[in-house]
Formats: structure tokens, C-alpha cells, sequence
């Protein structure tokens, strides 16, 4: 992992500091929240490939030179790599979809926050095109790094309940919100079943009781027509 986004991850840290300990004024509402999980990226394509080569290798056959190569390049454990172009066109996809049912007018949203890693601001820029009166960029919702996904110390789960913190004590009650997969799975609850996994590019409504801390009644609204990636 590159100093950058070794510095990246200690911001993640400090950018959710839960809001109960600085603010006695926030609304404490239920919400309305929105759920979006960026397009596919570079890395999620490598991970297909990686998928890919493995089977070919359990099935006694030689695997693609490109599966190889594609593999290969997980090991530079990039944390911040752009959309692929199959990512650029699930977000058209969405998009249309979007605009077809006015959704951004009729949600009446008020406030999209979004993980600063480009697939993400990407995402965010193409399905809500700066309609969303007011944007916040929070490295907390960055991914799980494989620092994270190796140590104990707490840090992935300290920087998800931050941000619950932070949701449930801002006045907005009407939230988008632009990450990543395994922050996702954790924010909703690890081992609640798949109706709790977004797949690349799914748009999610739920709501957010901030007393509880809890997200209830997920409904899927949009999603790529051809599919989605997995992991990352």
C-alpha cells in the first residue's frame, strides 16, 4: 500500500468523529437514506479476472494470459483505481433510469455524501449530475483497506459507527450516500443476507433510525440492466 493511501486511511479515521461528542443540537430523526454503490472499477474487473483464473486452474486448464496479468496487478493493492468501462456504461444505464423516473426531483434529496476515492466521485457526478443541493466528501467512507482487513485493531468498525453517528445527528433527513461494498456491508449489518449486498452501481432506499442505529426496509430502486461486479 503507497504512503498516499496510508494517509488517506488515518484521515478516514478522524473525518466521522461521532457528532454526539461536539453537537447537542442535531436532529435526532428518522431518515430517509439512500444507498449507492459505485460503479464497476479497474479492480473489480481484476478481481473477475483473478475469479476466472482460479476456476480455469481447478478445471486442469491453461487460464488466460490476460486473467494472468490482471491478477498479477492486485498485488499493487491500489485502493483508489477509476471506473472500467463496463462501470462507465452501468452509469449511463442507471442513469436513464433515473431520469425516467424523475427520481432527484421527487426524492426531494437533500444532501449526497460520497467517499473521496475517484470510482466513487465519479458515480455520485454521473447519477446525480450536482442536483443534490448540498455534497459532503468523507474519507470515513472509504473502503476497507487489506490493513484493515488483517489487523484488529478496530479502525474499519470505529470509522463505520462515526459515520452512523454522523448520519443520525445532521438535520438532513433525506441522504444520499456514494461507497463502497464492504463499508456498505458492515454499515448494514455483516451476515443479514444478500438483501444486504449492493451489487456495482444499485441504487438502495432504506431507513435509518438513528435511536436504534439500525437500517430497515432496504428496496432496491435502480441497477444496471446487464449485471453487476462483485467485491471492492
Amino acid at each position: 500500500m503507497s504512503g498516499s493511501d496510508d494517509a488517506l486511511l488515518t484521515a478516514a479515521t478522524k473525518s466521522c468523529t461521532p457528532l454526539s461528542q461536539t453537537s447537542t443540537t442535531a436532529s435526532r430523526s428518522k431518515k430517509t437514506v439512500y444507498l449507492v454503490r459505485h460503479a464497476e472499477s479497474m479492480e473489480n474487473e481484476r478481481v473477475q479476472a483473478y475469479v476466472r483464473l482460479q476456476g480455469a486452474l481447478r478445471r486442469g486448464a491453461w487460464p488466460k494470459s490476460g486473467d494472468v496479468v490482471a491478477s498479477l496487478q492486485l498485488l499493487n493493492f491500489d485502493l483508489d483505481t477509476p471506473l472500467s468501462r463496463r462501470g462507465e456504461r452501468q452509469l449511463k444505464d442507471v442513469r436513464a433510469q433515473i431520469e425516467a423516473a424523475s427520481f432527484i426531483q421527487q426524492a426531494s434529496l437533500e444532501l449526497l455524501a460520497v467517499s473521496p476515492l475517484q470510482r466513487a466521485k465519479r458515480t455520485a457526478e454521473m447519477l446525480f449530475d450536482n442536483e443534490v443541493p448540498r455534497v459532503e466528501v468523507m474519507p470515513c467512507l472509504v473502503e476497507r483497506s487489506p490493513l484493515e482487513a488483517l489487523a484488529c485493531t478496530g479502525r474499519f468498525e470505529d470509522r463505520v459507527n462515526g459515520f452512523k453517528d454522523w448520519l443520525g445527528n445532521i438535520p438532513q433527513t433525506r441522504v444520499v450516500v456514494v461507497a463502497h461494498c464492504q463499508f456498505f456491508s458492515k454499515l448494514l449489518g455483516k451476515g443479514c443476507g444478500w438483501d444486504r449486498y449492493l451489487s456495482n452501481a444499485e441504487v438502495k432506499r432504506c431507513s435509518f433510525d438513528p435511536e436504534m442505529g439500525v437500517f430497515e426496509d432496504l428496496e432496491v430502486l435502480f441497477q444496471p440492466d446487464e449485471g453487476s461486479s462483485d467485491e471492492q
